[in-house]
């Protein structure tokens, strides 16, 4: 986890500061495909005055897999599954364009469902996109991102 910390940082920290600067902008967009989408998931909602769009391509959000059943406030506070269902301001994330993609071959859509509705019920904007013939790996990936960057 101290490594995921480590990496998290550099992206909020020195990523950002870099694409603000050159973009000239005060929020950037992230997105991700699968682990990745997870990543983007967890500095959005974990740094949201900071993020302007989410796009969550095939996102794997499921992390305690990784943990062999440890548990501490560390992985609590770094799993969306876990957090965003006891945020108390979840009016936040109102700015932010949220994208979920998946498909019905998407052999990780369980979890885009089941983080879309969690932020139905905490009424928290955002879109699932749930493709039709769209499954879990790049040929998919590189149809939907140029569709949801049009969108945004």
């Amino acid at each position: 986890m101290r490594t995921h910390l480590a990496y998290e940082n550099v992206i909020v920290r020195d990523v950002f500061d870099l694409a603000r600067s050159e973009c000239s902008t005060h929020r950037v967009a992230v997105c991700g495909a699968s682990l990745g989408a997870y990543h983007a998931a967890n500095i959005a909602f974990k740094y949201p005055d900071a993020v302007s769009h989410l796009i969550s391509l095939s996102g794997a959000f499921e992390i305690g897999d990784f943990f062999d059943g440890y548990h501490d406030d560390n992985i609590y506070f770094n799993s969306p599954y876990e957090y965003l269902p006891n945020i108390s301001d979840p009016w936040k994330f109102n700015h932010m364009g949220i994208i979920l993609g998946t498909g019905e071959w998407d052999n990780t859509r369980h979890e885009s469902m089941r983080l879309s509705g969690i932020l139905n019920a905490k009424g928290i904007r955002h879109w699932l996109d749930d493709r039709k013939w769209c499954g879990h790996e790049w040929t998919y990936w590189r149809d939907m991102l140029p569709y949801y960057l049009s969108k945004i």
